[in-house]
């Protein structure tokens, strides 16, 4: 995974009273949750940030918006589950081992599920669903590429042997995005899964429909009977259906909108997460083909400025590095601070001693985007530096086949990845399908495949150093804020907990909610 899952809530227009407030907000308890098991039935609404033409039950397509995961979550099962606190949970596999040398696996796979059409799970769905992943064009290729397909095979009615072309002692939380799709299934226009849900219908732009799957195979789950996700692209629309009982949940509460309803009776499920928000830089652009200059931009932004008032204090600061909070992540690497005189002497370095004028461009696709961009430009001018900000169409900001990967200088937040190999795979390897900032340095390649590799804790934690201290130096990310998942719903919804990994508690969060009373 992932390119967009945290696509759901627009920034809001940058005003005065925005840039001048900070930290973050007070918010009351939330009103409390009965005891008792939960209760049945009722029609679960829930309000998201819509993608128009290209939503869709497609897993293929679950990593290019929040809605699409969402949708393709109700309806699927991966292999395994990424639980609240990034914890690995069995779901279509029940088992998985491996040798000493982590480079071949064994799952076990669940008895006794049936698709929505009434067949029986087998083993076959699995190699099929693997085959169908590595397609070149399938957005889900990055999680199978190491996988040694012409060796797959089933041990048994309920077992799989995965080769894997080389070492990866991560392979499970790798395999999180493996939602495991029919034997032959190639038309997703009437998707049928083993999940939660069944399929009832899509009007794209609008809103889709499941309904509750009743022989789901975990017993008692979903609660409610119906499931409706509507596609609401306004921010202020979205909260007010919310607080008018439109809809029961809100994915993405906007930052400003948290602090302003936080005593409404509604309850916002606020958490720390591992997304992240950048500026990004093309390193084969100029001004940022120099490395003094990308070194130069980091030292000038505030980070902890930015967080507490673009996000209102909805985040922890970042250290130019993705990944806080997962397994290997690269703690030991100091904290990157402010400077603005060493930033001037980097410019002037490379020729920029009587300033740099540069164009950032931003679109409101997540909460704090284009007040970060405004705040930033502030904040660099201290370092000779003229930010230009240019707010263009936030519904084809991130489509690749426009702009996006084009832009020399623009922003960025990722989420949903299970560990550093997905994301260095999909995000900076030369053929990443989300290369933002053009690396192209086959060493990189080379240091990334060596830390999938390593066989023992200590050399991968090494090896996975020397990966992230080369971003870190001179890379072309300004990693500022670590983005908590802030959502929100109704005083009658219970069951969803909050989750590092996704919004709405994803995967497994709307199978979980249901109505107090």
């Amino acid at each position: 995974m992932k390119r967009r899952t945290f696509l759901g809530a627009a920034g809001l227009a940058v005003g005065a009273s925005v840039v001048a407030g900070c930290g973050r907000p007070r918010t009351t308890a939330a009103p409390s949750v009965p005891a008792g098991p939960p209760r049945r039935g009722g029609r679960l609404r829930v309000g998201m940030m819509g993608a128009g033409k290209s939503e869709s039950f497609n897993p293929s397509g679950a990593t290019s918006a929040l809605i699409n995961m969402a949708m393709t979550c109700a309806v699927y099962d991966s292999l395994v589950d990424i639980g609240p606190n990034m914890e690995i949970r069995p779901a279509l596999a029940t088992r998985w081992t491996s040798g000493k040398d982590a480079r071949t696996w064994t799952l076990t796979l669940r008895e006794g599920v049936t698709w929505h059409d009434g067949k029986p799970f087998t083993v076959q769905d699995v190699i099929y669903t693997l085959r169908w992943m590595a397609d070149p064009d399938n957005q889900l290729s990055v999680s199978v590429a190491n996988v040694d397909l012409d060796h797959v095979k089933a041990t048994g009615p309920h077992g799989i042997v995965i080769p894997l072309k080389s070492p990866d002692l991560l392979f499970p939380q790798t395999i999180s995005a493996c939602w495991v799709v029919q034997d032959g299934t190639t038309d997703f226009s009437k998707p049928v899964g083993t999940g939660p849900f069944i399929f009832a219908s899509l009007d794209q732009g609008r809103q889709s429909v499941c309904r509750r799957n009743p022989v789901y195979w975990d017993k008692g789950k979903p609660y409610v009977d119906e499931l409706v996700i509507q596609s609401i692209d306004d921010n202020m629309a979205r909260v007010n259906a919310l607080l008018g009982g439109q809809i029961d949940v809100l994915a993405q509460m906007p930052f400003t909108q948290a602090r302003a309803h936080a005593s409404s009776g509604i309850r916002l499920l606020d958490t720390p997460s591992t997304a992240s928000q950048a500026f990004y830089m093309a390193v084969d652009r100029k001004p940022f083909d120099d490395v003094r200059v990308r070194q130069a931009m980091r030292l000038l932004v505030d980070r902890r400025q930015l967080v507490d008032v673009a996000l209102f204090g909805f985040g922890t600061v970042a250290n130019d590095l993705f990944g806080k909070g997962l397994e290997f992540y690269a703690d030991a690497i100091p904290q990157r601070k402010r400077d603005v005189q060493q930033a001037r002497a980097l410019l002037a370095q490379a020729g920029y001693a009587d300033g740099l004028t540069v164009t950032l461009e931003t679109a409101a696709v997540a909460p704090g985007m284009v007040e970060a961009a405004t705040l930033f430009a502030q904040q660099a001018k201290d370092g000779g530096v003229t930010i230009n900000v240019s707010q263009v169409d936030a519904t084809s900001y991130f489509d690749p086949t426009l702009q996006y990967l084009q832009r020399p200088f623009a922003q960025t937040l990722w989420a949903g990845f299970a560990n550093l190999a997905n994301f260095y795979q999909y995000a900076v390897l030369p053929d990443g399908y989300g290369n933002e900032t053009h690396w192209t340095k086959e060493q990189t390649g080379v240091q990334v495949a060596a830390a999938m590799a390593a066989t023992r804790e200590s050399a991968a934690q090494s090896a996975w150093l020397a990966v992230q201290q080369e971003q870190w130096d001179a890379g072309g990310y300004i990693w500022w804020a670590n983005v908590n998942n802030l959502d929100a719903t109704s005083s009658r919804v219970a069951g969803i907990t909050p989750s590092r990994y996704l919004a709405l508690g994803l995967p497994s969060g709307l199978a979980n909610a249901y109505f107090t009373a």
